[in-house]
């Protein structure tokens, strides 16, 4: 896991089906961003860490964080996924892996390998990694801490 003080890498995500960014394209100057990896769409523990995120994205936004998810499931499955949660928040498509390998999260997973492990950064508006956390398979994020880290931006 990169730590923290280092600058993130800028790698290549998918937004959309038809629609990629550099990650660093995502960070405004002056605005933080918190990348909240997870393991699989449409999985119970994932789902519930989703919908969390769903219900404390104000506080985040109101602390100047913007929250993303970022899995190694597909665009499509990101958009299907969405619509069944209801959550306007972003999914962030890792496919190819580029972001789970240079963030050094990429772990095997009852026999699947690159796996995104369960983790959370906050980046500030220069990519530096502000917080960082990694959680176990099953853990959801104490989101409560999340936007505690959020906050802490602030001051």
């Amino acid at each position: 896991m990169i730590p923290v003080g280092s600058r993130a890498p800028d790698v290549d995500v998918w937004l959309a089906p038809r629609e990629s960014a550099r990650l660093h394209d995502l960070v405004a100057p002056g605005e933080a961003i918190l990348l909240l990896f997870y393991l699989f769409d449409w999985s119970a523990t994932c789902t519930n860490e989703l919908l969390l995120l769903r219900d404390r994205r104000g506080d985040l936004e109101q602390a100047g964080v913007t929250p993303f998810g970022v899995s190694r499931d597909s665009p499509w499955s990101h958009v299907a996924w969405r619509e069944a949660l209801d959550l306007e928040l972003p999914l962030l498509s890792d496919w190819n892996g580029d972001a789970t390998s240079a963030f050094d999260i990429e772990h095997t997973y009852r026999g699947l390998d690159g796996v995104s492990a369960r983790s959370a950064f906050i980046l500030d508006g220069d990519r530096i990694v502000r917080w960082a956390r990694r959680y176990e398979p099953g853990e959801v994020p104490d989101m409560d801490e999340l936007v505690e880290a959020a906050r802490s931006l602030e001051t």
